[in-house]
């Protein structure tokens, strides 16, 4: 695998002691925004705040389930707004910024939520719900893996958007295990304290492929490389899935939709493909709604 593509490492300490995920998301953070630019344009910062909802829903796949699709959605604080990352297994990553209203950006001031949710096998829903503090996704994250988890760790986003060019996207987390042990997790902390904290510094480590990133924060510890995933923009919709997503309109709104003798133009919201189908596909919807 090229190090200049997407993708994600994922390492363990022999000790026992800590188990680090990396990830590079700027070729994927890239396409997703640009499905969701269309009339209305989309600032550095509401496109970095995207990005890193994007870059976190990914990681909590990773870190909690990675072989199940995840979802994490922010909602801007007052209701106002939401942004979207969808996470495949399959390393399929898609996003949707909603702004109504004419709302130029989700605000992510107090009272921002962040809620995560990865759907079972079964297809039960398990989801939790955090506040966004300080408008920061990294620290909702963390917060997410806490509370709703149980899980100790400390977790990096980062984005880098420049004059509506993503210029650099990724993260990691760094998760303390059982083995752990008093004297390596006092070097690990001030390690990051001192040298990871810095959005810039992580990125350009990134920048030269996830398992630099996981040598630098372990350096001097010995450690096995467990597992390495692709990661790129895509979207699992499909002309089934669309005309299923119909069956919430009530019935009326559905005949309105049969009294058309053209065919119907229906777009995907995350990617922006577009399906055509018969006025008559639908009949089958009214005994659904």
């Amino acid at each position: 695998m090229s190090e200049s593509t997407d993708h994600a490492i994922t390492a363990v300490t022999e000790d026992g002691a800590f188990r680090v995920i990396a990830l590079r998301t700027t070729e994927t953070v890239r396409e997703c925004l640009r499905t969701q630019t269309g009339e209305r344009p989309i600032d550095d910062r509401s496109a970095r705040d995207l990005a890193d909802v994007v870059t976190g829903t990914v990681l909590v796949r990773l870190t909690m389930a990675p072989s199940l699709r995840v979802q994490g959605i922010v909602r801007g604080a007052g209701g106002r707004g939401t942004l979207v990352g969808d996470s495949h297994p399959s390393g399929d990553t898609r996003c949707l910024m909603h702004r109504p209203g004419g709302l130029e950006r989700v605000s992510l001031e107090q009272g921002a939520l962040m809620q995560m949710m990865r759907t079972m096998p079964t297809g039960a829903v398990h989801q939790g719900v955090v506040e966004v503090p300080d408008e920061s996704v990294s620290d909702a994250v963390m917060s997410y893996l806490s509370s709703s988890e149980q899980i100790t760790s400390v977790a990096m986003v980062a984005s880098e958007v420049a004059d509506g060019e993503v210029k650099g996207a990724g993260g990691y987390i760094v998760q303390l295990l059982p083995e752990v042990s008093r004297a390596p997790l006092a070097v690990m902390t001030e390690r990051l304290d001192a040298d990871f904290t810095d959005a810039a510094v992580v990125l350009a480590h990134l920048a030269k492929g996830p398992a630099e990133l996981v040598a630098e924060i372990l350096y001097r510890m010995p450690y096995a490389q467990t597992q390495h995933a692709e990661l790129r923009f895509g979207c699992q919709c499909s002309s089934v899935r669309v005309l299923s997503s119909l069956s919430t309109l009530s019935r009326e709104e559905i005949r309105e939709l049969m009294d058309t003798t053209d065919p119907l133009h229906i777009t995907c919201d995350y990617c922006g493909q577009v399906y055509e189908m018969s006025p008559k596909a639908l009949e089958g919807l009214l005994e659904q709604s």
